[in-house]
């Protein structure tokens, strides 16, 4: 993969290069903090003017995705397992492994989404302190289980393999929903766009 900046093995740092690291490590927690528990004005704080989100059912400014998951009624919390930062001056690329976690209901019964996904971040220091400029999602693997035991969900096997393996469960949950999902994100089912993806952010970090 052609990178220069990221996916290369950490090295020591200097004491300054530690709490920037730390810096953004902690804006990135305590945005998805944030996300989950539904402190939108603390959430708006940590992006950019003009930040971008790439999501699995929003694309566009990170105003409106704040103001669009301020309208929605369900609840679905991040577990974030580990977060892993490049820093070149004032950028910084991220890459944040998650599961997204969501307790809803199909056809009656009541069911338990989960989503493996990384986050991959590019944050900006602005006027000395660092927001985020832009996300996207990359699609890992996704399941879905009845939260009731016995329970037998109704799920023809031929409809999940209409959608990609690394994101179907999300896919078949919103189609039957009847709302908008992105499946053209980066994803492990297709290595080549996330390479692309690593790259494109590797060049930003570089300035370019």
């Amino acid at each position: 993969m052609n990178t220069k900046l990221i996916l290369k093995r950490p090295v020591h740092e200097s004491h300054e290069s530690r709490l920037e690291i730390e810096a953004v490590r902690r804006l990135l927690t305590f945005e998805r903090m944030c996300r989950d528990n539904g402190f939108w004005d603390e959430m708006r704080s940590c992006y950019a003017s003009d930040a971008i989100v790439n999501s699995s059912w929003y694309r566009g400014l990170a105003s409106g995705y704040i103001d669009a998951l301020s309208q929605r009624p369900e609840r679905a919390p991040h577990h974030i397992y580990g977060i892993i930062i490049w820093t070149h001056g004032n950028r910084a690329v991220a890459m944040m492994e998650t599961t997204l976690q969501q307790r809803t209901e199909l056809d009656g019964i009541p069911i338990d989404l989960a989503a493996d996904a990384q986050m991959l971040y590019r944050v900006e220091r602005i006027n000395g302190e660092w927001y985020v400029k832009e996300w996207t999602t990359i699609y890992e693997q996704d399941n879905i289980i009845s939260a009731v035991p016995n329970a037998v969900l109704n799920i023809d096997p031929e409809e999940l393999k209409k959608f990609r393996p690394t994101c179907s469960a999300l896919s078949y949950l919103q189609m039957k929903r009847g709302k908008k999902f992105y499946d053209d994100l980066p994803g492990h089912d297709r290595p080549e766009t996330v390479a692309e993806a690593y790259e494109k952010a590797d060049l930003w970090l570089q300035g370019k």
